[in-house]
C-alpha cells in the first residue's frame, strides 16, 4: 500500500475515525498496532508471522538482558538470531550465488536445488531497530518496554515500518506514555504535500529516462549518460526524502514526533558533511552501533581509516544483496579516508569565499554523482562503461535515432532544472512548508491551486514503488 494511492487514503481515513472514537490511551495504541499490522499485510500477509516472531522474541530477550546475570550472552544470542534472520531472507541468494561461483571456479558443479526466498519488506529497518533496542538495554541507556503492545508498536508503526526512518527506542517508546491525540497542525499537511510532490512529480517523472539509459549505458554518448546520472541523483533523493517527509507528517498527525531524515545533502561540500545530511537515521545508527564499537577514531590513524572503510562497506551491503552496493559503500569509505588524511573536511567548512566554496562543492558532489552509478547499475561491465563515459566526456551531442526522442530528452532536462531551482529556493527560505505557513490566506489559496494543477497534469500514469522498499 503506497502513500500516494487511493487505497491508502481510505485506510488512513478509517484509522482517523477509529482514533477519534477510541478514548483510552491503551485502546488508541492497540488500534494503531492493529492498523499497522494490516498495512504491513497488504504486501504479503505471510510475513506478518516473521514480524510477530521478531517482536515476541526481542521483547522477552530484552527483559533477560536487563535482569539476567548473563546479560552479555543473551545480547550476543539476540544479535546473532536477528542477523541470521536478516541474512537468510535478504542475503540467501547472494551468498548462494557467490558460493556457486567459488565451487565452479574450483571445478565443482553444485547439484542442490535453490530455495525461492522472498525478501520481507522492511526487514532491514526493523532488524536494526531491535539490535539498537537490545544494545541500549545492555548499556543501560534505555529500559525494556513495559508491555508487549508498546514494543510491538515500536517495531510495526506503519508510517516508517517499511522504509524508515530507523528509530531508537528512546525516540519512540517514551512517546507512548503520553495520550495519543490527533494533531491538526497544518505543518504536517504541508510536509506531506511536499513529500508527495518530491515523489510523484519529480522522482517518478525522472524514473523512465534514468532507467531507460542506465539499463543499457553502452548505447548512449556521454551527454546522455550525464543527464541519466543526474536524473537518478535527483530521483533517489526525491523518492526517499519524499517518503521520509510523508512518514514524518503522518506520524505527526497521529501525535508522534520523528526526527528529520534528510537535510539537503546535495549542498554538502565534504563526505562527513554529506553523511550528517543523507539518511540521517541510518548514518547515525552506523556510527553509534558499528563505527564506535569498532574503535571509532580512538586508536591509531590506520585503525580509524579501517573503521571508516568497514562501516561504509557494511553500510553499502545493508542496502542490498549485491556487490555493486559494496562498491558504492567502498567508494564512500575511500573518500571519507582521503578527506580525513588531507584534513579537507575542516578546511572546506571554514571556506568563506563563494567561488572556493562552489569549487569544493563541485569536487565532492561530482564524486557523489559517480558513486550513484555504482549504486544504480548492478552489472559491473555496464557500470564501468557508464563511469568511463561520465568521466571521459566524448563530446558527442547526437541524440537522434537512440530511442529517446527529443521531447523526452528536453522534458527531462526541464524536470532536472525545475528541481534545482526549487531545491535552491527551499534552501534559501528554509523549507517551502515553513514559507507557505507564513503566507497570507490569499497567497496560500493561490499556491494550493497551482500545486493542484501541477499534480493534475504531471501525475504519472503508472504507480512506482518507493526505491527503498527493496532494502
Amino acid at each position: 500500500m503506497l502513500f500516494q494511492t487511493i487505497e491508502f487514503l481510505y485506510f488512513f481515513l478509517l484509522l482517523v475515525l477509529v482514533m477519534l472514537a477510541a478514548k483510552a490511551n491503551t485502546s488508541k495504541k492497540t488500534w494503531l498496532l492493529l492498523f499497522s499490522y494490516g498495512f504491513y499485510m497488504f504486501w504479503n500477509p505471510a510475513f506478518i508471522f516473521l514480524l510477530l516472531g521478531t517482536t515476541i522474541f526481542n521483547f522477552f530477550t530484552g527483559k533477560l538482558i536487563a535482569n539476567s546475570s548473563t546479560k552479555k550472552k543473551w545480547l550476543i544470542l539476540t544479535i546473532l538470531t536477528n542477523l541470521s534472520l536478516l541474512a537468510f531472507f535478504k542475503y540467501y541468494h547472494f551468498l548462494e550465488d557467490n558460493l556457486f561461483f567459488i565451487l565452479r571456479f574450483f571445478g565443482h558443479q553444485p547439484s542442490w536445488t535453490s530455495l525461492n526466498v522472498l525478501l520481507p519488506i522492511g526487514i532491514s529497518f526493523y532488524t536494526f531497530e531491535v539490535i539498537s533496542y537490545n544494545v541500549d538495554i545492555y548499556k543501560g541507556d534505555t529500559k525494556p518496554a513495559s508491555n508487549l503492545i508498546d514494543f510491538a508498536l515500536f517495531l510495526a508503526f506503519f508510517p516508517r515500518l517499511v522504509a524508515g526512518p530507523i528509530l531508537r527506542p528512546n525516540d519512540f517508546i517514551s512517546q507512548l506514555k503520553e495520550k495519543k491525540d490527533l494533531n491538526y497542525d497544518s505543518k504536517y499537511l504541508l510536509l506531506f504535500i511536499k513529500g508527495l510532490f518530491k515523489k510523484i512529480i519529480i522522482a517518478d517523472n525522472l524514473t523512465t529516462f534514468a532507467d531507460f539509459v542506465l539499463n543499457s549505458p553502452e548505447n548512449y554518448p556521454s551527454i546522455v549518460i550525464w543527464v541519466a546520472v543526474l536524473c537518478f541523483t535527483v530521483q533517489i533523493y526525491c523518492d526517499f526524502s519524499g517518503y521520509s517527509d510523508m512518514a514524518i507528517a503522518l506520524a505527526g498527525f497521529l501525535g508522534f514526533h520523528f526526527p528529520i531524515n534528510f537535510n539537503r545533502p546535495y549542498f554538502a561540500i565534504s563526505p562527513s558533511d554529506f553523511w550528517t545530511k543523507w539518511h540521517i537515521s541510518l548514518s547515525s545508527w552506523l556510527k553509534d552501533y558499528l563505527y564506535i564499537p569498532l574503535g571509532g577514531n580512538r586508536g591509531s590513524a590506520l585503525k580509524t581509516y579501517r573503521n571508516l572503510m568497514l562501516t561504509m562497506l557494511l553500510g553499502g551491503l545493508w542496502h542490498g544483496a549485491s556487490w555493486n552496493f559494496v562498491v558504492w559503500g567502498g567508494l564512500h569509505g575511500f573518500i571519507l579516508v582521503v578527506y580525513r588524511i588531507l584534513s579537507l573536511d575542516k578546511k572546506f567548512q571554514k571556506l568563506t569565499n563563494p567561488f572556493l566554496w562552489v569549487i569544493a562543492w563541485f569536487i565532492f558532489q561530482y564524486f557523489v554523482w559517480i558513486s550513484w552509478i555504482s549504486f544504480r547499475i548492478t552489472d559491473f561491465d555496464k557500470m564501468l562503461i557508464a563511469m568511463k563515459k561520465f568521466v571521459l566526456f566524448d563530446f558527442n551531442f547526437q541524440i537522434q535515432n537512440m530511442g529517446l526522442g527529443r521531447l523526452n530528452f528536453f522534458s527531462t532536462l526541464l524536470f532536472l532544472f525545475g528541481f534545482m531551482i526549487l531545491h535552491f529556493i527551499s534552501y534559501k527560505v528554509n523549507g517551502f512548508e515553513n514559507y507557505i505557513n507564513r503566507m497570507s490566506k490569499k497567497a496560500q489559496i493561490m499556491s494550493f491551486f497551482i500545486l493542484g494543477m501541477i499534480f493534475f497534469f504531471l501525475w504519472p500514469l503508472k504507480e512506482a514503488p518507493f526505491i527503498y522498499f527493496q532494502f
